[in-house]
């Protein structure tokens, strides 16, 4: 027997999209990890949702934490959206042309060696302006960024903590996706599950949390989807396409 998807129901609603917001709506910006993957993977129920997006002429808006060459390893279907925004708001891809902009200041190399010197051992991840580590590393990050009056910024994303300069977020990310097609913040639907995405809900037209996110982000939320990751997404794709049709 085939499963049936979550419906949507009034109390997970606190503002249903009215048809004058479906009239002008243009695009989705979707985070990746925990809203249109789970465990790194796009499910083919889910990729298929978003298919469906592009086939009623929308615009996809991919806006993640992770790297480039970290996501080309386990998404194979960035050629799906208009444009990708990496590194938490720092990188934008075109994947039609392959251009790749680093739209944001590069990382900071004295931050480094002063993050390597107090965190002998500890796993950092580094990207072309992101660095990120363990949550657990947050108070003594902290006090680099201090003592060395680095113009940066810490943003909480689950387990870990992503150190951006000061100003580069998912929202400032999406404003330069959005100035690259011609678009209005009031013309987009944003979805994602984690705290760094209140960010990318910044000013669009209706911002939804998948059944999964966190706590706070649903508190911001217009909407809080049924299901979990995906299966939330694909609820709001039939939802926003019932209502455009």
């Amino acid at each position: 027997m085939l499963a049936t998807k979550p419906k949507i129901s009034s109390h997970q609603s606190r503002c249903m999209p009215d048809r004058q917001f479906l009239a002008n709506l243009k695009a989705v910006a979707v985070d990746y990890d925990g809203t249109i993957a789970e465990h790194g993977r796009i499910s083919s129920a889910t990729e298929e949702a978003l298919r469906s997006l592009r086939a009623a002429g929308l615009k996809l808006i991919l806006v993640s934490g992770r790297r480039l060459d970290n996501i080309q390893r386990v998404c194979g279907i960035l050629d799906l959206f208009d444009v990708v925004i990496l590194e938490n708001g720092a990188v934008s891809v075109r994947p039609a042309t392959g251009e790749e902009r680093l739209i944001a200041p590069p990382v900071n190399q004295c931050f480094l060696a002063d993050l390597a010197r107090e965190l002998p051992g500890e796993q950092v991840f580094i990207g072309q302006s992101i660095v990120a580590t363990a949550v657990e590393n947050a108070g003594c990050v902290e006090v680099i960024i201090a003592l060395g009056g680095y113009d940066l910024q810490i943003v909480g994303c689950g387990q870990r903590i992503l150190v951006l300069p000061s100003g580069v977020d998912k929202g400032s990310g999406l404003s330069h996706a959005l100035a690259d097609l011609g678009l209005r913040r009031n013309q987009v639907v944003a979805v994602g599950d984690e705290e760094n995405d209140l960010d990318l809900f910044r000013g669009c037209g209706l911002t939804a949390a998948v059944g999964s996110a966190t706590p706070k982000l649903k508190a911001a939320a217009n909407l809080v989807l049924p299901g979990e990751s995906g299966q939330s997404v694909q609820c709001l794709v039939d939802m926003l396409l019932a209502g455009i049709a």
